[in-house]
């Protein structure tokens, strides 16, 4: 009996150090991957002072990339998660206030984010989906002028810390550093609006609002689990246009299931014309993948 107690207490101590190693190489990989930096270049791009550019530009951070869910109402930025094994994961304060970046950032600061998702020193931006956006220069320097243009808030951001299973998740799809998901090589600004057409609208707006969690061909899978719907015409080729302008303003599908609170609200206050662009747009998509597990469930 004493043997096998003994068996067992070496066992258990021989997994504790496999583990405190396997914890200890993540860690050090993980410091070795935040301290990376990246050289990349931006283009230029002119941002405007105009009233009207800074009313497109709160409409963009309010509605089409709702900036304000994750950087608080007032832009100054929030603690979005604080515990042992996940860290401290904080937002940027986007004003010009004390601990601001719109004071001090130049337009080049802001395309490097935005596009790359590398900050000034050049390390990775930190859980960031900078990874997922697809904007054009006009709609980033409208954004930009709206940023400047806010009340400054003065709100330090806390110090990020990263806890071990954000550290574990970040090797099995946790975008904890967007720079590394990103083709620095070919990525650019998406071009912008030249038509006038629903379709055309359509397509600008999908890819800015939709792409990122449902991906770029529309299948579904992303963002926070159990991850985006399909939204080609496998998914919701049955649903009319009220169908899409419901779900997106009341989150109820045609059968009445909810929608999940990941999806943002936000895209709900845009106008019955663009939510019809958008939907006349995703019909015209490759029929493509699988209805997801939550939409074959209802």
């Amino acid at each position: 009996m004493r043997r096998l107690v003994r068996i067992v207490v070496r066992i258990a101590a021989a997994l504790i150090v496999i583990a405190a190693l396997a914890i200890a190489t993540v860690y050090l990989l993980t410091e070795r991957r935040m301290a990376r930096t990246y050289q990349v270049s931006v283009p230029a791009f002119t941002v405007p002072t105009d009233a009207a550019a800074i009313k497109r530009g709160e409409r963009l951070a309010r509605v089409v990339l709702p900036c304000f869910e994750c950087h608080a109402e007032d832009y100054g930025g929030k603690v979005l998660v604080d515990n042992v094994m996940m860290g401290r994961l904080s937002t940027a304060n986007l004003t010009r206030g004390r601990g601001g970046v719109a004071a001090t950032y130049t337009d080049e600061d802001w395309a490097r984010v935005m596009l790359h998702g590398v900050r000034r020193d050049g390390r990775s931006v930190i859980f960031m989906p900078s990874h997922e956006f697809k904007i054009s220069a006009p709609d980033l320097a409208d954004m930009v002028a709206y940023f400047r243009s806010l009340p400054p808030v003065d709100r330090e951001p806390p110090p990020m810390r990263i806890g071990p299973m954000a550290r574990v998740l970040s090797y099995i799809g946790f975008p904890l550093l967007p720079a590394e998901l990103i083709d620095h090589q070919t990525v650019a600004f998406k071009a912008p609006l030249r038509e006038s057409t629903p379709l055309a609208q359509g397509e600008h707006l999908a890819t800015m609002s939709c792409a990122g969690c449902h991906k770029d061909d529309f299948t579904g899978g992303g963002g926070p689990p159990p991850g985006a719907s399909n939204i080609t015409p496998v998914g919701i080729g049955t649903w009319t246009d009220a169908d899409f302008m419901r779900a997106l303003r009341e989150h109820v599908r045609p059968n009445g299931t909810k929608l999940d609170d990941a999806m943002p609200r936000a895209f709900g206050q845009m106008s019955d014309d663009e939510l019809k662009a958008i939907f006349t747009y995703l019909k015209t998509v490759p029929a493509k993948g699988e209805k997801t597990k939550r939409q074959k469930s209802v």
